[in-house]
């Protein structure tokens, strides 16, 4: 990169001011053609809207001392030629420090310069990440779900949602929030409330729980809309296009928030499924005698071992443990097989 092109670089302010959404749309403009100019840029922004994405490492700014934080930045970073522009937001790059657990994000600049950049957070495997949109909504997603959004919400608030997700909206009746499910067969209108949703694949399900306030769901394929009530749950099976709507519990629906796994005679098989799921390895039953029956018993914060152990005891199954390796399977291997 040229010297003119660090010269090019807007200041921490106005960065800051971009992913705000405080800025007039000419210099909106500006800084979209800056970062649209070069790959680098792109990678510059999209660590800018790590930081001021994320409420609680934005209410913490002020308690962080940026010239000694920026030193431990710099000497991980000694020697590279991206020293010399993260020097020009010292104040932002500070508090880059220990972010770098709480997902996986990219930028991608939209060519239009009218239109926003979209920003995606991809929480890991076995992690939930949490988040704050650009317009002070919370997010929770959980273990490898991702979400897409502008990172300017004044004009639009659409975002996609891929996997499970906790919703706290902030009300806005003037821009009313949306989320679209998955490739869209789903989508849930929103003026201000809490709702949990899910798009599990392996069932061709899409999942909304309302927590409380009020959603609309708008189902494409059916050319319908359906209100929820507090505590109602909708099940849209996209393999038929069936929907049916249920009365729930709320503190079950968010049984994963708190990492819990609630089972209240599960199916012993889903009891499986939900264990792959939660701890993020393969189960493989030798046996498919021990998925008969069900299975009763509530584990929070439990590790993997002592769920298994518990659920051997009550149960005609055993188990063994293969750790995942580099050149034969990329998640540990649970073997399940009979009692004898």
């Amino acid at each position: 990169m040229s010297k003119d092109q660090y010269n090019e670089i807007p200041d921490a302010s106005t960065l800051v001011g971009y992913l705000a959404g405080t800025l007039t749309a000419e210099e909106k403009q500006l800084v979209e053609k800056w970062a649209n100019s070069s790959a680098f840029n792109q990678q510059l922004l999209q660590r800018m809207a790590f930081i001021y994405n994320a409420r609680l490492i934005q209410q913490k700014l002020k308690y962080t001392d940026p010239h000694t934080a920026f030193n431990h930045l710099e000497q991980r970073m000694r020697g590279r030629r991206r020293l010399r522009i993260i020097k020009r937001v010292s104040i932002a790059a500070a508090i880059l420090i220990g972010l770098f657990g709480l997902g996986t994000l990219f930028i991608t600049p939209n060519p239009k310069a009218t239109s926003p950049t979209l920003v995606t957070v991809s929480a890991q495997n076995h992690a939930q990440t949490k988040l704050a949109l650009p317009d002070g909504s919370q997010v929770f997603l959980s273990a490898g779900s991702s979400i897409s959004y502008p990172a300017s919400m004044d004009q639009k608030r659409q975002v996609t949602l891929h996997g499970k997700g906790y919703f706290s909206i902030v009300p806005n009746a003037k821009t009313p929030f949306q989320v679209k499910v998955g490739d869209g067969s789903m989508y849930i209108n929103v003026l201000g409330t809490a709702f949990s949703v899910e798009e599990n694949r392996e069932s061709q399900t899409l999942q909304a729980t309302l927590i409380s306030g009020s959603i609309e769901l708008t189902f494409p394929e059916k050319k319908i809309k359906k209100r929820l009530k507090p505590a109602e749950k909708a099940i849209y099976t996209t393999k038929d296009n069936n929907l049916s709507v249920t009365t729930v519990n709320t503190d079950r629906a968010l049984d994963w928030l708190h990492n819990r796994l609630v089972f209240r005679k599960t199916p012993m098989k889903e009891v499986l499924n939900r264990i792959s799921t939660f701890y993020d390895v393969d189960i493989d039953v030798a046996d498919r005698s021990v998925e008969q029956g069900t299975f009763t018993g509530t584990f929070e914060n439990k590790p993997l071992q002592q769920v298994l152990d518990y659920i051997t005891l009550a149960s005609k199954m055993t188990y063994s443990f293969e750790h995942a390796t580099p050149t034969t399977r990329t998640k540990p291997l649970i073997k399940i097989t009979k009692q004898r």
